[in-house]
């Protein structure tokens, strides 16, 4: 894993978010702060301690190219159902040098487990990630 926890301040929030696998599937509905999130990494990357990771959208050019180049990064997609093709997810389930948040509600062709499957929680302006699905 690149990271365990990433915690930043990005007034008025407080973001802690822990990573229990490789691949994390972000979910949840629209205007619940995905998108947001995906902005604070932006400035976030830019620091020595976050510089692993590295981020894609729908203005991302060469995205199938560059998802491909990616190697000992933390890869954070934005609407990745849109985004990901057949070869993509097969990257994703066999690349083992990087670690995946994925901003999507479809999970066809991922290989994940279920604490893959996280929602983005704020509790008094405290964001996190909670685990969508609960084993006994």
């Amino acid at each position: 894993m690149i990271y365990d926890t990433i915690k930043f301040e990005a007034d008025p929030f407080s973001y802690f978010l822990e990573f229990a696998d490789r691949i994390t599937l972000v979910r949840g509905d629209s205007a619940t702060g995905k998108t947001y999130l995906y902005q604070m990494l932006e400035d976030l990357r830019m620091t020595r301690e976050y510089r692993a990771i590295k981020l894609f959208n729908y203005k991302t050019e060469d995205f199938h190219d560059n998802l491909k180049k990616c190697r000992d990064r933390f890869v954070v997609i934005d609407n990745a159902d849109l985004l990901l093709d057949d070869a993509d997810r097969s990257f994703i389930n066999f690349d083992c040098s990087n670690q995946y948040m994925l901003f999507a509600r479809n999970c066809d062709g991922l290989n994940l487990s279920a604490g893959s499957f996280m929602l983005l929680h704020d509790a008094d302006y405290n964001v996190s990630l909670k685990r969508e699905l609960v084993t006994v």
